[in-house]
């Protein structure tokens, strides 16, 4: 989620929605009685063809379906030329809308934090003998995904199938994810054998984790063990720690790196290619992150509950890797 304009004295704020997580929270947040306003098509009064427009809604209500959040209100404001009456707008990842109405501190501090938080989407593989279940979990909810099964005889038949063909069927289905991070669950040891067919790369994003049973019932006894939390706030943690690496080996070397006032400077000119900034100076300082992005840098969140962010915090809360030295 971005936040482009806001404005705390009238109760204004424009919203970029980034991913589903951020349509998920959004469903809550958006109530009855605020005023919403879209770019959407709207029936002319010839009704002969639709119009592209900017509408106005006071909104009624709002349902959330998997990739889009309807938001439904009477029209307010809108073009001379379309009907009026009720309207529906269907807010989808990349999508951008404004918002009017008496905010709370409390609305504000959860605009800012939703701003802040890095999306997961992480693959859970359930393996016990013979059977293996794979559910994606995000914020916005659990998604079942399949289920690979196959009868595998018990050791008084181990001159027949060993079970090699289940394991490869299971690591063929890993291999092909583009999750950032995989938990390997299960009560036994097929969860080892599994882990050990999978390739480098893919077995440095992975996790294991005991459970006492598979399924759905197995997936929620590994997320209240903490796996889920433990490779998130990994991941989260590794990203940072690269991008301040990164920046302290340009520093170290008098190279293209800057830290301080003078970022603020910099990124004027354009010369800021990945701004490192921490939270508290990303609230201080709101016009610097989006000027960076406007001409087309990157910016990484860097938090101080670890290491390599107390380091950032150090230079003052603000750093960055440069396109070049003025």
């Amino acid at each position: 989620m971005k936040l482009l304009k806001t404005d705390r004295n009238s109760g204004y704020a424009e919203i970029e929605i980034e991913n589903d997580d951020d349509l998920w929270r959004l469903k809550d947040f958006i109530r009855k009685g605020d005023l919403v306003r879209s770019l959407t098509q709207r029936t002319k009064l010839d009704g002969r063809e639709k119009k592209t427009c900017t509408l106005t809604l006071e909104v009624e209500k709002t349902a959330y379906e998997n990739d889009r959040l309807r938001v439904t209100g009477e029209i307010t404001k809108g073009a001379d030329d379309i009907e009026l009456g009720y309207h529906t707008f269907n807010l989808e990842a990349g999508s951008t809308f404004e918002i009017e109405r008496e905010f709370t501190k409390e609305d504000w501090k959860k605009l800012e934090e939703w701003e802040e938080k890095r999306s997961y989407s992480v693959l859970f593989c359930l393996v016990e003998k013979g059977s293996a279940d794979f559910f994606i979990v995000e914020e916005s909810g659990i998604r079942d995904l399949s289920k690979v099964e196959e009868n595998i005889p018990g050791k008084m038949y181990a001159d027949q199938k060993t079970g090699e063909d289940f394991y490869e069927k299971v690591r063929n289905v890993l291999e092909r994810t583009d999750k950032d991070n995989l938990i390997l669950c299960g009560p036994g040891m097929q969860k080892n054998k599994v882990y050990n067919l999978l390739s480098e790369d893919l077995q440095q994003k992975t996790f294991l984790q005991d459970t006492s049973v598979t399924g759905k019932t197995g997936l929620h006894e590994a997320i209240k063990r903490g796996a889920l939390e433990k490779v998130v706030e990994e991941s989260r943690i590794s990203e940072e720690s690269k991008a301040v690496e990164s920046f302290l080996e340009e520093l170290e070397k008098e190279g293209d790196a800057s830290y301080g006032e003078p970022v603020k400077n910099l990124a004027e000119m354009g010369a800021v290619k990945k701004l490192l900034i921490t939270p508290e100076q990303n609230r201080e300082n709101s016009e610097l992150k989006k000027q960076v992005e406007r001409q087309g840098g990157e910016t990484v969140l860097v938090h101080t509950d670890h290491e390599a962010g107390e380091r950032i915090e150090n230079f003052g809360g603000i750093a960055a890797l440069l396109r070049y030295s003025p």
